[in-house]
């Protein structure tokens, strides 16, 4: 049968009330003498009253008459029993033989106390009222057996912060236990959830396959969908690399015949087979960036690690691109690098700084920015721009491949001048490889805040 939280929910609230009984009875029989006293109702005085009197007549109609036989009630197994109580203990009378297996001494703080309701384990008195009955002094009490069991009895004699105490921890002892097994797979489903969210496919909820309620089927249904997304993703990147490496072939005949038309043709053709030509370069190095990041995500690019300074790895770079963006009417600054040797390999690492850098030069409006700062165990690099920057709601899909942030991103009159949307892609992978964290931010343009752990990477 399959346990529905509908039975769950069933189970807990009546498993609640047996333990709140349970946990009663236990504290109950820990209480070896257990009584309670209250007031006594204007009617049952009034009985009282009424007994008293006919005990003292009948002891005034029958001189000489053993008490025990004035005594009302004492051939009947039920009902109420009559208790005389002396001074003497000797002298006390019992109205029936059940009163001997009572404990009576309960009753002796009554001695000089008003009529009241005395409630014990055992049985309920009233009394006591002073009568003279033969010459002697006595206090009646007039005493009735419980129907209900002894255990019950104790129970309701115990006091009202006990019972109170005992079902906060009783139902706050299941709702503990009821609450983690219904908030243990919720909680798993949050974490695969939050998982999947940032990419990790391979993440899955593993709800226990004995959890057979709702929440068991949902878990189940939350891995297979993780599976179906994680092998259509796959599929999609595979065959995006596989289409790719099959359009090197013709991509490179298309070149070769290319370069002999360029040689025997016509001047006035020139111009078309240079722009074949160009068109032919930018879809080799599109092909590259495809390969190359997949790769990447299936974790398949071999790292070639070796000792370089951060001088001998950034150096090129700026010189390179301060080049590039002079010819543009731009600037990039930098201060001076931290003398540091990473351990990396420097030509993936170095093309993730290249992306990023570019990307910057591209979208400035006059100026990029580099900072390197090594602080604790982290070597933080800082690349900024002045350009338009990214809407918020963007800036985490920068690294999306294929993606475009917005025209803001796009220099004015450059049509198709926003890349193909894998550097970023490549770049953030390159850097995950190394351990290393990506982020974007707005800062007047845009900025791109590389860190990398020290003590991985450091010699």
């Amino acid at each position: 049968m399959r346990k529905y939280l509908l039975i769950k929910v069933f189970m807990w609230f009546w498993g609640t009330i047996a333990a709140t009984l349970v946990l009663l009875m236990s504290v109950s029989l820990l209480q070896p003498k257990l009584l309670e006293t209250r007031q006594l109702s204007p009617a049952m005085l009034k009985n009282l009253h009424h007994l008293q009197r006919t005990l003292e007549r009948r002891a005034d109609n029958r001189p000489g008459q053993p008490l025990t036989n004035l005594l009302p009630g004492r051939n009947r197994s039920h009902g109420p029993k009559i208790y005389l109580r002396h001074s003497d203990e000797l002298k006390s009378v019992l109205g029936h033989p059940a009163l001997q297996d009572w404990d009576l001494s309960l009753l002796n703080f009554t001695v000089n106390a008003p009529p009241q309701v005395v409630d014990t384990e055992q049985y309920r008195a009233f009394g006591p009222l002073n009568i003279r009955l033969q010459g002697e002094s006595y206090q009646l009490f007039q005493l009735m057996d419980h129907r209900d069991p002894r255990v019950l009895t104790k129970i309701r004699l115990l006091p009202a912060w006990v019972k109170i105490l005992i079902l906060i921890l009783a139902s706050f002892g299941f709702s503990l236990w009821f609450t983690r097994s219904l908030l243990k797979p919720v909680r798993q489903l949050q974490q695969a959830a939050a998982a999947l969210a940032q990419g990790k496919l391979d993440t899955r909820a593993n709800i226990s396959t004995s959890r057979q309620d709702e929440l068991g089927q949902l878990g189940k249904d939350f891995d297979l969908m993780a599976s179906h997304l994680q092998a259509h993703v796959t599929q999609q990147k595979r065959l995006l690399a596989d289409i790719s490496h099959e359009l090197r072939s013709p991509l490179t005949r298309l070149q070769m015949a290319n370069g002999i038309a360029s040689d025997k043709a016509p001047e006035p053709l020139m111009p078309y087979l240079q722009r074949v030509e160009k068109e032919a370069h930018l879809l080799e190095h599109m092909l590259s960036d495809i390969l190359q990041l997949s790769r990447l995500e299936s974790q398949q690019q071999q790292l070639s690690l070796h000792a370089i300074s951060l001088t001998d790895l950034l150096g090129p770079i700026l010189d390179d691109a301060s080049f590039e963006s002079q010819q543009l009417g731009k600037e990039v600054n930098w201060k001076t690098l931290p003398d540091l040797t990473l351990t990396a390999d420097d030509m993936l690492l170095g093309r993730a700084f290249e992306n990023i850098l570019r990307n910057a030069i591209k979208y400035a409006s006059k100026q990029v920015t580099l900072d390197a700062q090594c602080d604790d165990n982290r070597l933080s690099v800082t690349i900024c721009d002045d350009g338009p920057g990214v809407s918020d709601a963007m800036l985490e899909k920068l690294c999306i491949p294929f993606f475009r942030a917005s025209e803001a991103r796009t220099p004015e009159g450059i049509a198709g001048s926003g890349g193909f949307g894998l550097g970023l892609a490549i770049a953030q992978h390159a850097i995950k490889v190394h351990h290393g964290h990506i982020q974007f931010r707005n800062h007047g343009g845009l900025r791109v805040t590389v860190e990398l752990p020290i003590n991985k990477h450091v010699l």
